[in-house]
């Protein structure tokens, strides 16, 4: 379906203002049906209500708009997170097996995750990828499944890449054959199910009070400060005053911050918790570096024949660092997922 109009408007601190669109209405539509009426269509978000321009400004100063990954990962196996052109195609064919390198990659934009421009109304909101996700890797050979609202689109991506083949935990030695082998980065939404592909030993928890039916809006997409965290920025910390800040919208339906004494307390709870898991990644990061296992200069895995366990411990390592929320994701799970890494590493003598 075709526009067919005359747009006008004058520009006011750079930025073009619509001021009218005129003209006939379009030929009929291939379906038989009229052409758009621009006036009537376009206004329905082009208006003066500023939603647009807020929520583009909140996502220009995201790491999703300047994180630079479209052009470092612009290549086959990366596209489909990484650019936009090659997330959309991914959509569209259900497949990541043979996506277009794009010549001109592009940064996650609204357009990779609206339907933009494609009826012209309120219904361009709607997501390109709002289903049910069947996450890449299996938990104890089960496939695991994220379904938690508009949080889908998170979880496109946001989940951990399947190791093959898998180390089984006591079995033969391993080769690892990559430096880059693990779950990659963002592996969010298998740690928030509490259903990563490599736990070891047991007292794993059955349930995670992060884990909410809103999945990661709930918190990265809470009530924004600015343009700095929530909203469509997503960050979870701010700047005042040259202090690193937490945004704690998120937090405020299940947790009670409502004065300065329970705020205070509240922020000291996450300062030492997650002081405590990085202790606890410190503490196995120093074994797989004994086993030769870990090269910490490169944040890399080293080549050669090991034992699986260690390997598994590794790839443990891997998730809570890659993660990136120092367990607060998955609280429980995480320091069990460490504490338990860190005792196979220890039975082998490290």
């Amino acid at each position: 379906m075709k526009l067919y109009h005359k747009v006008t408007g004058f520009v006011v601190a750079g930025l073009f203002v619509l001021a009218s669109c005129e003209g006939p209405a379009g030929p009929t539509g291939p379906k038989g049906e009229d052409g758009i009426d621009a006036n009537a269509n376009c206004t329905e978000c082009h208006n003066n209500n500023a939603l647009i321009a807020v929520k583009s400004a909140q996502w220009e100063s995201s790491t999703h708009a300047l994180g630079g990954n479209a052009a470092y990962a612009n290549r086959t196996g990366c596209v489909q997170c990484h650019t936009s052109q090659g997330f959309l195609e991914s959509v569209a064919e259900g497949s990541t097996a043979s996506l277009t390198v794009p010549a001109e990659p592009m940064q996650i934009n609204c357009y990779t995750c609206h339907e933009i421009h494609t009826t012209f109304t309120d219904d361009d909101w709607a997501l390109t990828s709002p289903g049910a996700v069947k996450l890449n890797v299996k938990y104890n050979g089960t496939d695991v499944t994220w379904d938690k609202g508009t949080s889908n689109q998170c979880a496109s991506c946001h989940q951990a890449f399947a190791v093959s083949p898998a180390p089984a935990f006591g079995g033969p030695d391993y080769e690892i054959t990559s430096t880059r082998i693990g779950v990659h980065h963002g592996p969010n939404t298998n740690l928030i199910l509490g259903k990563t592909a490599f736990e070891i030993g047991t007292g794993y928890p059955a349930t995670n009070p992060h884990s909410t039916a809103d999945g990661c809006i709930k918190c990265h997409m809470s009530t924004p400060y600015g343009y700095q965290a929530g909203g469509h920025n997503m960050s979870l910390k701010y700047d005042s005053h040259g202090t690193e800040t937490r945004l704690l919208t998120g937090c405020t339906p299940c947790h009670d911050i409502s004065s300065s004494t329970l705020l205070t307390a509240f922020n000291t709870k996450i300062t030492d918790y997650q002081e405590d898991i990085q202790e606890k990644l410190t503490t196995l990061e120093n074994k797989l570096i004994a086993a030769g296992i870990y090269n910490s200069t490169n944040g890399l895995a080293k080549t050669g024949t090991f034992k699986a366990n260690a390997v598994i411990a590794y790839l443990n390592y891997n998730t809570i660092k890659e993660d990136r929320s120092l367990g607060i994701h998955n609280p429980n799970y995480s320091e069990k997922l460490l504490d338990n890494s860190i005792t196979a590493m220890t039975d082998l003598g490290y």
